[in-house]
């Protein structure tokens, strides 16, 4: 790791963000896409603020990991809605 601040790629947690995709999968039936990739937005971005606090590195690993997981389905369905918008 780099500086005590970064997140970097070997600070996620890939069994988070596995389960942050099987969660995206089930909330992409109930919300539609724009809000879901707004809320995977907001838990990627509260990772590395949590990230810098110095007793909570784990945490916001653990957020932006949940994130990016969340993300992957979010995005999927919204270009799925851009384009059937043509």
């Amino acid at each position: 790791m780099g500086s005590p601040s970064s997140l970097e790629v070997e600070d996620l947690r890939w069994s988070w963000a596995f389960a942050g995709l099987v969660l995206g999968c089930g909330a992409v039936l109930i919300f539609t896409p724009i809000y879901l990739v707004l809320a995977a937005a907001a838990l990627g971005l509260t990772g590395p603020a949590v990230f810098q606090i110095a007793g909570h590195r784990a945490t916001g690993a653990r957020f932006a990991s949940l994130g990016l997981g969340v993300l992957i389905p979010a995005a999927v369905g919204a270009v799925l809605v851009g384009i059937n918008s043509f």
